[in-house]
């Protein structure tokens, strides 16, 4: 079961912690046009990942209606929470100096993307970023974690390595995907193929839901 409420309380937690690391930076960059973009534009990029791990969690294929809706589902709380927060931001510190209140409140992405509430305080308050949400690929964070990039679907189940200095002559051993290996330890499972349907990968998803999923995303 996804959390909803636990979600949005990050969300608003990292759009204020976004915005300091912002202001933090805002005098580093090296150019001045640099500083005065970052100054006048104020633009963040919130977005998630492991997306296909929390699929596999809650047992449902990358391309299926189900993964698709809670997809759209969990896309509309973090566009609209993080307009909020935003929003909240401008409310105690100012909007962001370039902010042009026509364009935003005629916006179509705004329109679609907040609650009465959410629209309301941007009504009542501004923005204090021109720029909120971004779907990054988040390649190097992910693997840090161990968890899937972005909104990707897993690449494969396992790769095989080859060390060439631990042992003094090549060797060659194979690598799980931390999500597939904790499930085939649990379940006691000693082939990738014996895993469940749900473990699905680039290579068997339907490419026409692949699309599909990215669309949901985008349109959020």
């Amino acid at each position: 079961i996804f959390d909803g409420i636990e979600f949005r309380k990050d969300i608003r937690t990292i759009v204020r912690a976004m915005n300091d690391v912002l202001d933090e930076g805002l005098p580093l960059h090296p150019l001045a046009i640099q500083r005065e973009t970052v100054r006048d534009w104020r633009q963040i990029g919130i977005g998630v990942m492991g997306i296909a791990d929390m699929l596999i969690k809650m047992e449902l294929r990358y391309d299926s209606k189900e993964a698709i809706d809670i997809c759209d589902f969990i896309a509309g709380i973090l566009s609209d929470e993080a307009i909020n927060a935003s929003a909240l931001l401008a409310k105690e510190k100012g909007v962001y100096p370039k902010y042009n209140e026509l364009a935003v409140l005629t916006s179509e992405f705004i329109k679609a993307n907040t609650s009465i509430e959410t629209y309301n305080n941007v009504i009542s308050y501004g923005l204090r970023n021109s720029q909120i949400l971004t779907i990054a690929p988040t390649g190097s964070i992910s693997t840090m974690l161990g968890v899937s990039g972005g909104i990707e679907p897993i690449f494969n189940l396992s790769y095989t390595r080859k060390t060439e200095s631990l042992h003094g002559e090549d060797v060659y051993y194979k690598v799980f995907t931390p999500i597939a290996k904790d499930y085939m330890d649990k379940h006691n499972i000693e082939n990738e193929e014996d895993l469940p349907d749900f473990f699905v990968i680039t290579e068997n998803l339907d490419p026409f839901m692949r699309v599909k999923m990215q669309g949901t995303w985008q349109k959020h």
